[in-house]
């Protein structure tokens, strides 16, 4: 009876999830790294060619690179598991979007301001898939909503798209460098901001997605 109750209190202990503090901390080591990872890239950006930001320039290969596998980690979700498909999916267009439109001076080669219809035909897929498909979307999202990594995702799209926009107005560097105003130091400035602001979305992806792609279905 004894030996049993010892087995039973050594596998209740096995089966313990790992303390909160170590979580959190692997977390914060992770982020840690994602981000000095992206700000070396940048002074190597710098010290290389003089922080002239052009479109082959390794800060866009890295937002590019960022973008791919976001939108690639939901993708996958969006395959493994069923019943988050139409959110997956939506979430997915959504990044491949935002990619389409990083890659703008490729789809220019086209025609000038090509990308908007590739972009257009995926927002329209992906929208009429969620809204057909409204068991796989709402509630998957709502789920969404209240993970962890919801609060990261939300602080990196903002800093996307409200932060990174302001600060890299002309008027304000002008203003800062005035005679001395360099354009490149105000690409350089934007472009980092913005691969931060990739930095914390690929992260949140990869904090939501790759256990949702090992979770086996019920």
């Amino acid at each position: 009876m004894q030996s049993t109750l010892i087995k039973t209190e050594s596998a209740h202990a096995k089966a313990q999830p790992l303390h909160p503090l170590i979580i959190s901390t692997a977390y914060f080591f992770g982020v840690a790294l994602l981000l000095a990872a992206s700000a070396l890239a940048i002074h190597f950006e710098v010290i290389r060619y003089n922080g002239n930001i052009g479109e082959n320039s390794l800060i866009e290969y890295l937002q590019e690179g960022y973008l791919l596998i976001t939108a690639s980690l939901f993708a996958a979700v969006a395959v493994k598991q069923r019943e988050q498909r139409g959110f997956a999916l939506l979430v997915s267009a959504f990044f491949s979007i935002i990619l389409i439109r990083e890659l703008d001076s490729l789809f220019d080669q086209i025609q000038h301001g090509f990308w908007k219809y590739p972009a257009w035909i995926l927002a329209t897929v992906a929208i009429s898939y969620a809204l057909s498909h409204k068991e796989t979307s709402i509630k998957p999202l709502t789920n969404y909503i209240r993970h962890k990594s919801y609060g990261l995702m939300l602080a990196g799209i903002a800093t996307l798209f409200v932060f990174a926009r302001i600060y890299g107005m002309g008027d304000l560097w002008q203003g800062a460098m005035q005679e001395n105003y360099l354009r490149s130091v105000k690409n350089l400035a934007e472009e980092g901001v913005e691969l931060l602001a990739y930095s914390l979305i690929v992260f949140a992806a990869a904090w939501y997605c790759i256990p949702e792609l090992f979770r086996q279905n019920k």
